[in-house]
């Protein structure tokens, strides 16, 4: 079973006892906390294209159409298409009709609605709000995307890039404990120093909820689909839930490793971190070591490529590098020792 024991710094147990938000009822801290945010709406070409999602009927032309109404959203489509991580193309990519037609209808959807949220995070970055580090924030969410999305296609799910937008929101819940409460925010993460899974314990035993939990909210909020819902919610604590289809299940334990394994790049415990997410992708995914290694070994193809798309930097090629080669070592590792097993 994967280890979700806490242990409470005490910046943050003394936060928790002398908390505004501390009342035991965790309905009412989470209706506070909604009640709190300013939410800001979805730009209107995001909801056309929600739209265009949930019409079957929708095609190449209308969707060409749609997105040649935001220059920055076609530069970057363009951007893509003329890259090797979405396949390339042998001639250079000139027009949002060849882009969508060469990336397809699920892949330009997904493009584009992630960068209508990227520009709709970057408006919920407030200078004087300085709860969290917002490069991290984007680092881990980036990462989490391009792992979403390979995973998607090993475990042959039927819309990849689906998974691909739900690990890339999977965090947009602590923007929003960041807009409420900055300087809360600011003390879990240091007591949490990186470690994902000690922060969102960190967080429900301040707030009453999690990020994950004000996510799922905010991705209702802005009518997204439900599957999108379903997996930020549960994408800390992803267990069996029998209301959901098969679908719905195997895309939220690869949202939820998705994230275990970007914290190969976030945490500074790499070698805790690789077990932590080989033991999640057996109990999950049923996944064995070798398959972590051929994932993790994709990851850092689309890095340079999706990083671009958001303008954002990451991390130098020895970041990159050094948490890949430990991730080899202790993955390869674990592989040779069970060969020998089997060979005596």
């Amino acid at each position: 079973m994967i280890d979700n024991s806490i242990h409470t710094p005490k910046a943050s147990q003394k936060l928790a006892e002398d908390s505004l938000w501390h009342s035991g009822e965790h309905g009412l801290l989470f209706d506070r906390l909604r009640q709190s945010l300013g939410l800001p709406a979805l730009p209107p070409i995001a909801s056309h294209i929600l739209k265009m999602c949930r019409n079957e009927d929708t095609d190449l032309e209308k969707l060409a159409a749609l997105m040649s109404q935001d220059p920055a959203i076609v530069a970057r489509l363009l951007h893509i298409a003329n890259s090797s991580y979405y396949g390339g193309t042998r001639h250079t990519v000139s027009n949002i009709v060849q882009a969508v037609t060469l990336l397809g209808i699920n892949a330009v959807n997904s493009l584009a609605l992630s960068f209508c949220f990227y520009r709709l995070c970057q408006d919920m970055n407030h200078p004087e709000h300085v709860g969290m580090d917002h490069s991290k924030f984007w680092r881990r969410s980036i990462i989490a995307s391009i792992a979403g999305r390979t995973l998607g296609h090993w475990c042959k799910l039927p819309d990849p890039e689906l998974v691909f937008i739900a690990a890339l929101l999977q965090d947009i819940g602590l923007l929003a404990l960041n807009e409420v409460a900055p300087e809360v925010a600011r003390t879990l993460t240091m007591d949490a120093k990186n470690n994902h899974t000690q922060l969102h314990m960190l967080e429900t035993q301040y707030f009453g909820c999690d990020h994950a939990k004000m996510g799922s909210w905010m991705a209702e909020s802005w009518q997204l689909p439900q599957a999108l819902q379903l997996a930020i919610d549960a994408s800390h604590q992803p267990d069996n839930r029998p209301d959901c289809t098969e679908e719905q299940q195997a895309i939220m334990y690869c949202v939820a490793l998705a994230g275990r394994l970007a914290d190969l790049w976030c945490r500074t415990d790499t070698e805790e971190a690789v077990q932590e997410a080989t033991l999640a992708a057996h109990e999950w995914l049923d996944l064995c070591p070798e398959d972590v290694l051929a994932i993790v070994t994709h990851i850092p193809e689309g890095l340079s490529e999706i990083a671009g798309f958001f303008q954002t930097h990451i991390g130098s090629a020895a970041e990159i590098e050094r948490p890949l080669h430990i991730a080899t070592t202790i993955l390869a590792s674990g592989l040779t020792q069970d060969t020998q097993s089997e060979q005596t």
